[in-house]
């Protein structure tokens, strides 16, 4: 009678930290801001070609652990803060056309990776012409897009005439609601918008629809 021997190998593979995060090059995405014009963030973005296939992805904060990459924003101007590493934010005080640099270090192959793109910062007047204030957290305010500096007056009026809404602000931002804190009904309304310097004038309708009951 023999006996059968099994013998088991185990193979054990370490894989170092960040030993397949090499990227192929880089480059970033603007994100304006949702009220202000003269705000801007950018999104670094790290990218890979396989075959014929170029795959763009966003770095994430854990791509910073233990200095797997390191990021340098520049350019124009400076970021005036920044969320995390990869992402920065800029504000400006006037419009006009800026640089922004980007350099990334990697660790694990030594290289630097740099990027650069040229923007134009607009002061944009922009009133939404429909919003839906039910708390589905899609379109729910009333925002007025605008450089975020300059003081702005608004008043929004029923069809009828009846003033339901009325404030002065850099960001002008309505919730749907009346002086009364009920919300408004469906339907269409009428706002007037000026500045206290007189650069802006502007009138016209907007839809409210599905408020929140």
């Amino acid at each position: 009678m023999s006996r059968l021997k099994v013998v088991i190998f185990l193979s054990l593979v370490f894989f170092t930290q960040n030993l397949f995060a090499q990227v192929d090059t880089v480059t970033f995405h603007f994100l304006p801001d949702i009220a202000n014009t003269y705000k801007l963030k950018c999104q670094a973005q790290k990218v890979n070609f396989e075959g014929n296939d170029t795959i763009v992805t966003p770095f994430e904060l854990s791509d910073t652990v233990n200095g797997a990459y390191t990021f340098n924003w520049g350019g124009t101007v400076e970021p005036e803060s920044a969320d995390n590493i990869p992402l920065a934010s800029y504000e400006f005080t006037s419009p006009g056309t800026y640089v922004f640099d980007i350099s990334i270090y990697e660790d694990a192959s030594g290289k630097t990776y740099t990027d650069s793109k040229t923007f134009e910062i607009r002061d944009i007047i922009r009133v939404p012409n429909v919003f839906t204030p039910n708390n589905d957290d899609k379109n729910d305010l009333f925002i007025v897009k605008s450089n975020g500096i300059d003081v702005l007056e608004i008043s929004i009026f029923t069809k009828t005439g009846a003033m339901v809404y009325s404030t002065k602000s850099p960001i002008i931002v309505w919730d749907g609601r009346n002086s009364s804190g009920s919300i408004m009904s469906e339907g269409v309304y009428y706002y007037v918008l000026t500045s206290e310097d007189s650069s802006v004038s502007q009138k016209g309708f907007f839809h409210l629809y599905d408020p929140q009951d």
